[in-house]
């Protein structure tokens, strides 16, 4: 692993932790033990290293989302596949919440770049949904979405470990209705 994949693995934990703003440049200097000029070599300011956190994050869930449901024909099979996978990602030893919602919040400008990112983010998972419903549903979409940040909220805040399965539940009766 190169140094500054190395620099990303590290301010990823520590944001997902704990915020984008708590977390420092020297914290993360020091956790990821680097000098000051290596992690401005790759970075030149903070705002850069989350820029490139939130697009690694970006490609890498939705590679890991691609793969999941690549392999079912059924697209109401597939529906359910990302709602496991949101509860595979609930259960995981590493959740702490969503990296884009913690974007969104503390980058409230919709003009900063962080925020615009989660909003793609958002936007690409909307799209995923919308391909997999049948043309009668398309208009559930949003709802689902909002199922789904429903139950990374209930997950990270309440502990609920099954918030995906409940929310798969709430949107099956939904599309079969």
């Amino acid at each position: 692993m190169t140094k500054k994949q190395h620099i990303i693995e590290i301010a990823t934990e520590l944001f997902n932790q704990y915020g984008y703003h708590v977390v420092g440049v020297d914290l993360i200097i020091k956790e990821s033990g680097v000098s000051k000029k290596t992690m401005y070599r790759y970075f030149q300011s903070k705002a850069n290293l989350i820029i490139e956190v939130l697009q690694q994050r970006q490609a890498l869930c939705a590679a890991s989302l691609k793969q999941k449901i690549q392999h079912e024909v059924d697209n109401f099979k597939k529906l359910e596949l990302v709602f496991e996978w949101h509860d595979e990602w609930f259960n995981s030893s590493t959740f702490t919440g969503c990296l884009f919602a913690k974007a969104a919040t503390e980058f409230p400008n919709k003009s900063e770049e962080a925020h615009q990112i989660a909003m793609q983010q958002k936007a690409g998972l909307m799209s995923v949904i919308e391909q997999l419903l049948a043309p009668s549903n398309k208009h559930l979409a949003p709802v689902l979405i909002m199922l789904l940040d429903g139950a990374t909220l209930s997950a990270q805040v309440l502990g609920d470990k099954e918030a995906a399965l409940k929310a798969w539940k709430t949107a099956q009766n939904l599309i079969l209705k």
